[in-house]
């Protein structure tokens, strides 16, 4: 009779070890890793969002920095971790007439908000660098004073008139 117990606690255990080999069909194990070039693509988006923006080149000094990837006037960093951030750098210009501190603010929390949102990684930095302004072009400053004086209804006086 004893061999009888043993033998059925010997099924059990290998019963028990069945289950827990088996694994849930369900659970999807690997991981998930975005590459620099595309952090760095929603970064630049980011960037272009705000108004009166423009991305700059980072120069050759910050092209000289190893293990950082540039694209379109941003440098991304991603450190490894259980949740990985990143460290973004935002080389800019700004139009010519708006508040510099604002609009570099805007830029840091764009770029934060939309890598935060797309990847799922933290971020944290947003160091911006505002290497310009630019102006509007004269081209432009012209096809707004002609439009403006159209839609008044009269044309700009000829040249001769003056």
């Amino acid at each position: 009779m004893e061999e009888k117990e043993k033998h059925l606690t010997e099924e059990e255990t290998s019963e028990g070890l069945e289950s827990t080999e088996t694994l849930d069909s369900s659970t999807v194990t690997g991981s998930v890793k975005i590459s620099e070039e595309v952090i760095a693509q929603i970064a630049t988006q980011a960037l272009l969002s705000v108004k009166g923006v423009q991305p700059a080149s980072p120069g050759l000094v910050a092209n000289l920095r190893l293990g950082k990837k540039s694209s379109s006037g941003v440098k991304i960093s991603v450190h490894d971790g259980e949740v990985p951030s990143i460290a973004v750098e935002a080389y800019v210009t700004v139009k010519y007439g708006l508040r510099i501190p604002d609009v570099a603010w805007d830029v840091q929390e764009s770029i934060k908000k939309n890598l935060e949102q797309f990847t799922g990684y933290t971020v944290k930095s947003v160091d911006v660098y505002v290497q310009g302004v630019f102006f509007e072009s004269p081209q432009k400053e012209e096809e707004t004073a002609q439009s403006s004086a159209e839609t008044e209804g009269t044309s700009p006086p000829e040249r001769s008139e003056l």
